[in-house]
């Protein structure tokens, strides 16, 4: 436990972007208009500080308000993943807008920040009021940033279905909380486990939960919202949504299923095996059909779900270290990925999958870095993809489901195929006549080099792996002893 005088630093990080959140607001309402494009470089100034505080200053263990809230490795990289995701997007959005009409002010990166801040509190939460209110600071504010494009119809509808099915999940999720309350009487995730026992009552709030959860992972069948809104939301917040939402959606997953369901967990693998299953196949197959690249990336993003889920299946610190080393490399490959996407329509209003054609010829460097990002979601050594599905694929194969293994390489080997797809356009098929090279700014250049480093370097650095297992393990330790 930290000293009376270390309990801020455990929550520096959630300050630092609040403040960041409401100095980024309050300098919107008094810079004059010309000067509003410094909001953006002020929003990655608090994030970036945010990211030192969580790596250098705070203690590496210790509980605050009560035992509420809690601070360990565990928490440290998922807030890693939460403030990289924000990172990625807001470099985006202050390099974008042209085409997609996106108000980048104060309003837009100060909910961005309340979102990070919401989930950074989720996953130090250690009771289930904080645990919700925390899920719903993080999930509510981007219903309105799915709807932010004014006057367009299809960004309207793609926040009112994410509202709609939202708010379904919710439902779902709080009923399943309220069971799990009444079958226990506590609040706090420690105590209920200690008092849980084997009941109907158990297998309903369990089926709750993970229906509620499964809504935020995209897992099949409740991935029903996901092309839609990723469509018709502003391609920045599509690409937030695609990891920082299914980064929050594997923290809620954690914190109940390891936290609360840990005994049962061994019980359930046939069950996460099945999810996996069908989210892995349907993703696949129907990206296979997609024309429209939003679409295409959100059906490839329910079938990495699928992957990552893949980790409940095995022993606690190498599912555990797996799923996190598999979500750091799912920010950079997916972020990669997004940022071209992003520039491209925004330089040419193209955002068809067949419209890439040629982008090799004009932009070779663009081309390579969708290229290696779009071979790194499909698993290629040795990209940081590869890396991770052998470790989640492992798990599974521990777990003596070697015919799970089975379907998930042939998944990869389907989902291969449609990536390819997108490499033939840049590579093989000629450009048309209206196509030109493309000026690329320096902020977007060094988004995409980051976001290609990472991709590359977590392939060929896989002792980080070990790193995120010995981190964890301890602390999956203590969660078994509970």
């Amino acid at each position: 436990m930290p000293a009376h005088g270390e309990y801020i630093m455990l929550m520096l990080p959630e300050i630092i972007i609040a403040l960041t959140g409401v100095l980024v607001l309050l300098t919107d309402l008094f810079l004059a208009e010309k000067l509003k494009s410094a909001l953006a470089p002020l929003a990655l100034v608090g994030i970036f500080a945010a990211l030192v505080s969580l790596i250098f200053i705070i203690p590496n263990a210790g509980e605050t308000l009560g035992g509420r809230f809690a601070v360990n490795p565990v928490t440290t990289w998922f807030k890693i993943f939460f403030l990289l995701g924000g990172a990625f997007t807001i470099a985006m959005v202050w390099n974008s807008n042209s085409h997609e009409r996106i108000s980048s002010g104060g309003e837009f990166f100060t909910i961005l920040l309340f979102t990070q801040m919401g989930m950074m509190f989720l996953i130090s939460a250690r009771e289930l009021i904080t645990l919700y209110i925390s899920l719903e600071l993080s999930t509510i504010p981007l219903f309105a940033l799915a709807a932010w494009k004014q006057g367009d119809l299809q960004s309207g509808e793609a926040g009112l279905k994410y509202v709609v099915f939202g708010a379904l999940a919710s439902a779902l999720l709080l009923y399943g909380l309220g069971v799990l309350y009444g079958t226990t009487g506590h609040f706090e995730l420690a105590v209920i486990r200690d008092n849980i026992n084997s009941t109907p009552a158990l297998w309903l709030a369990a089926a709750l939960i993970i229906a509620g959860i499964g809504f935020k992972l995209t897992l099949t069948p409740f991935h029903m919202w996901a092309a839609d809104v990723y469509q018709g939301a502003p391609t920045p917040v599509t690409a937030y949504l695609s990891v920082a939402s299914k980064a929050a959606g594997l923290a809620f997953m954690f914190q109940l299923l390891l936290g609360v369901f840990g005994n049962q967990l061994s019980d359930w693998k046939w069950l996460f095996a099945l999810l996996a299953t069908a989210t892995m196949t349907l993703g696949n197959l129907v990206a296979i059909v997609q024309h429209n690249i939003k679409r295409f990336m959100a059906f490839s993003s329910i079938s990495q779900a699928g992957n990552l889920i893949l980790g409940f299946l095995g022993p606690y610190p190498e599912g555990m270290a797996a799923m996190l080393f598999y979500m750091l490399v799912f920010v950079f490959t997916n972020m990669a990925v997004f940022g071209v996407i992003i520039f491209y329509s925004d330089m040419t209003g193209r955002v068809e999958i067949a419209e890439y054609r040629g982008l090799a010829r004009t932009n070779p460097l663009i081309a390579l870095t969708m290229t290696l990002a779009l071979f790194g979601l499909a698993g290629i050594p040795p990209l940081a993809g590869f890396v991770g599905k052998f470790f989640l694929f492992s798990i599974a194969a521990k777990a003596g489901l070697h015919w799970l293994v089975a379907v998930a390489a042939l998944n990869s080997t389907i989902s291969l195929y449609y990536y390819l797809r997108i490499v033939r356009a840049m590579y093989i098929e000629p450009p048309d006549e209206k196509s030109y090279r493309l000026q690329v700014s320096p902020i977007m250049q060094a988004t995409l080099l980051i976001a290609s480093f990472g991709v590359v370097f977590l392939g060929i650095i896989p002792f980080l792996y070990d790193v995120i297992q010995k981190s964890t393990s301890h602390w999956m330790t203590i969660f078994s002893a509970m």
